[in-house]
């Protein structure tokens, strides 16, 4: 009986997880099987400047080198291509005096073969990219990743945008090259040492981002991840992200807009770690062009309701 009871409990976790099929197609439909993506502090959001205030106790993030060598692991799981890097990198400063977070895994979000705009889960001032990347992390007050994930800021992950260049990103080839050999579902490869984290996104991204807590963007939906959605894109060429488009799920379709939707932010609160001054010359473009159509739809407005008043005192 003592062991029955203990093959069962073996098997509690694998069951929790897999509790419900889901997939991108019907995104509505993850709450039939994971109540907790019905929930308030949903992720990905719509990152607004405008929407934020600054926090001075957010420092720059950086990634901390912990002595293991060896190939990383690429793996098709049927949803996205997930690098995982376990051992290998610490977060530091996720939060003023916390604990540091333990590199777990890196994923990436992307549209479909034709479309070059449409992509990442986090927008920025309404604007999407066409591939975002997912540094997973975990506290180090837990032993692993699955008893973080169900605790209050268990979870840190760092969103990186990607924006399309004429030339390719050589510190991301490495990790495209593998690709090719990861276009079914469970298939496995090494990736190149030549492909290191930290040189990839660079230290100076790492003092621009927008700060808020939030949830897994996939179920379970676990609202217990601190996000932290750095400011500054990187590059990657037409050619690289076209080789994120040849890989198939476990139905051997061609997996396409791997994202989901923004969610609302309702009460919580946008932080970002950057000034005013520090915003690039295209956003303030993009927010000067949205703030003019403001302006002008409110002006048309005003205008429309005086002529309409003026009709009914003529008649």
């Amino acid at each position: 009986m003592l062991q029955f009871v203990l093959i069962i409990l073996l098997f509690i976790p694998t069951i929790v997880e897999s509790k419900g099929a889901w997939s991108y197609e019907n995104t509505k439909q993850w709450l039939r099987g994971h109540h907790y993506c019905g929930g308030k502090s949903q992720s990905p959001i719509d990152l607004h400047f405008d929407k934020s205030r600054r926090d001075h106790r957010l420092k720059q993030l950086y990634f901390e080198e912990q002595d293991f060598s060896g190939p990383a692991e690429l793996s098709n799981n049927g949803h996205t291509v997930q690098l995982n890097i376990k051992n290998r990198y610490v977060l530091k400063n996720v939060a003023p005096e916390s604990e540091d977070y333990k590199v777990e895994q890196v994923h990436f979000h992307w549209g479909h073969s034709h479309d070059i705009n449409n992509g990442s889960e986090h927008l920025l001032e309404g604007r999407p990219y066409p591939l975002e990347m997912h540094v997973v992390t975990y506290s180090d007050l837990y032993s692993n990743i699955r008893d973080a994930m169900v605790n209050t800021r268990g979870l840190a992950v760092v969103g990186v945008f990607f924006e399309l260049s004429d030339e390719s990103n050589p510190s991301f080839q490495p990790l495209v090259d593998a690709l090719t050999r990861v276009q079914s579902h469970d298939q496995r490869t090494s990736v190149s040492e030549q492909f290191i984290l930290k040189t990839l996104i660079g230290e100076e991204r790492m003092y621009r981002y927008y700060r808020y807590d939030g949830s897994l963007t996939t179920p379970p939906c676990y609202e217990s991840v601190i996000w932290s959605v750095l400011r500054d894109p990187l590059k990657l060429s037409r050619q690289q992200l076209q080789a994120f488009k040849h890989l198939h799920d476990e139905k051997a379709n061609t997996m396409k807009d791997v994202y989901r939707p923004v969610q609302p932010l309702g009460s919580r609160k946008l932080f970002r770690s950057f000034f005013a001054e520090d915003i690039d010359d295209d956003l303030k473009q993009r927010k000067l062009i949205l703030e003019n159509r403001g302006h002008y739809l409110t002006n048309n407005m005003i205008l429309i309701a005086f002529l309409t008043s003026l009709l009914i005192i003529i008649h």
